[in-house]
């Protein structure tokens, strides 16, 4: 009985040794193949932009969408965007309409109004972000999943409020809050993919309550020594006192 007490006790240990091991090697490895593919060669590539939001309840609803091509590149002489001869077209005869009707839903110019260097830095240099996550987060292990048909690593970290809301007062009505950072990696250390979530109650006042959630899934690929984010999926909604709202969205760029 001894012996076999013991027995248990050594597989116990070695079960632990070995997690830990697998776990530091999955972060380590994900942490080297980012530093590689941090690179900063030329690369450029097909964006479209889509999304859908409503807001309201039943005859209330507003609905607003989103749908743009751009051109985006990258090189020693910075990031550039460009848009198409009717792509400007679009926008033009948009803005016309806007003047005659505010409540008009412009999808060409909602597209645009979103693209900022601080939206498309992301999609080409996604090395760096990633990094950013994941020294923000507090890492919480390492399993397998099944990804494409093929068993894959996937690193779980625990994200803090700030990874979400930048504006401090705002993140004083939170009482409530839970962000999850999840990243897929082949047996390189290379990210496949990323799933980024969180859920979350507020107040402020006594008359105002809101909570929220929601998921943004990316994949990405291997451009020279550059890590590009080829796909991105935004599914959001919140419910608060005087307004509901839920939102999809996708970014998805084709690399020239």
């Amino acid at each position: 009985m001894k012996f076999y007490c013991n027995l248990l006790k050594v597989i116990g240990l070695l079960s632990f040794i070995l997690t830990e091991k697998v776990s530091a090697d999955g972060l380590s490895d994900l942490q080297q193949a980012l530093l590689k593919l941090n690179g900063s060669e030329p690369v450029s590539g097909l964006l479209n932009v889509s999304f859908a939001e409503t807001r309201g309840e039943g005859k209330d609803i507003k609905l607003k969408t989103g749908d743009i091509k751009s051109t985006l590149s990258e090189s020693d002489k910075g990031l550039d965007i460009s848009y198409s001869k009717a792509v400007l077209s679009q926008i033009a005869q948009e803005n016309r309409l806007k003047l005659n009707d505010e409540e008009a839903d412009t999808p060409v110019l909602n597209g645009a109004e979103i693209l900022s260097a601080s939206s498309l830095i992301p999609i080409l240099s996604s090395a760096q972000t990633i990094l950013d996550y994941i020294k923000q987060g507090e890492f919480k292990g390492e399993s397998f999943v099944t990804y494409m048909d093929k068993q894959v690593r996937i690193l779980d970290f625990a994200l803090p409020l700030e990874s979400f809301i930048d504006d401090k007062k705002t993140r004083g009505y939170v009482n409530k809050f839970q962000g999850s950072y999840q990243v897929l990696i082949d047996d390189d250390g290379t990210p496949l993919e990323t799933r980024r979530s969180y859920s979350g109650k507020g107040s402020a006042y006594i008359f105002f309550s809101m909570t929220a959630e929601s998921q943004i899934t990316s994949q990405f690929q291997i451009q020279g020594t550059r890590l590009v984010r080829i796909n991105k999926t935004v599914e959001s909604n919140s419910s608060s006192t005087f307004n509901d709202r839920t939102y999809t969205g996708r970014w998805q760029l084709a690399i020239h």
